[in-house]
């Protein structure tokens, strides 16, 4: 069953008692209501559905403004966790690029189709040999990456390299986007300058050296948010240890790409 979402701002305002409202306040409030909608999906998996409290994605996806009809690049989207409540989210009127790179499409090629084939018509695998993506210039609304950062630094036998062409990767999704587009990033917070061998070994980043290369490759920091922070974490634990996964301190920036 393909299953989409799609409203309008004039339904929406009747069915939920919204009235007098301007143009960016409507666009706001629906699109919370199409991502709860999207969350709540019957047709979600029960153990994915189990994640979200520890995950918090509909609240994310408000942070990061997405609406109905929005064309999004979820970057190194694994299993597509996110491309999915994405896809429904967004509806018939938009699209979701579920991206993943050498590494992780190492991982998933034998089994990602089977999540879409049939169900969605909005999203369209890509993958590549580099991280970096060819997708047409400025026609992305919305990037997502989650969790997938520290990973450009993973030593694995699908790169070439020992480490991502960072800047490249980070420079093709400027192109991508469009003028007012956006990019959230979501990750493991590791100690103040982890670098690559530190990165490589604990699967976490410093905040601060993504700030550096986002704002190099010519984007800016438009918001920050604690929503997934746990004081409680120690950055030099691993995250997969069995006391923490799920539940370690998370960075969520919200760059713009300046002009």
């Amino acid at each position: 069953m393909k299953t989409h979402l799609k409203y309008t701002a004039a339904a929406l305002a009747l069915g939920l008692g919204f009235t007098g409202l301007s143009g960016a306040v409507m666009a706001e409030h629906h699109g919370k209501a199409a991502i709860e909608a999207a969350v709540m999906s019957a047709e979600r998996k029960d153990d994915e559905k189990a994640r979200d409290a520890n995950r918090k994605p509909a609240e994310v996806l408000a942070f990061a403004g997405l609406e109905p009809g929005m064309v999004v690049l979820d970057i190194n989207s694994g299993g597509g966790y996110y491309s999915e409540i994405l896809a429904r989210a967004v509806g018939d009127d938009g699209m979701v690029y579920a991206h993943n790179g050498p590494v992780y499409w190492a991982f998933v090629k034998d089994e990602i189709a089977k999540r879409y084939e049939g169900r969605f018509d909005n999203v369209e695998l890509i993958h590549g040999d580099s991280e970096a993506v060819d997708l047409p210039e400025g026609s992305v609304d919305l990037a997502i990456m989650v969790l997938a950062y520290h990973d450009y630094y993973f030593q694995h036998e699908a790169r070439s390299t020992p480490q991502a062409d960072v800047p490249a990767a980070l420079m093709s999704f400027r192109k991508a986007l469009k003028p007012d587009g956006k990019i959230v990033i979501i990750d493991h917070v590791g100690p103040a300058g982890a670098d690559a061998e530190a990165m490589n070994k604990l699967h976490r980043i410093d905040p601060a050296l993504v700030k550096k290369q986002m704002m190099e490759a010519g984007f800016t920091l438009a918001a920050e948010s604690n929503l997934l922070a746990n004081p409680d974490d120690d950055p030099n634990s691993s995250p997969f240890a069995p006391e923490i996964r799920g539940k370690t301190n998370r960075f969520i920036h919200l760059y713009k790409k300046a002009m």
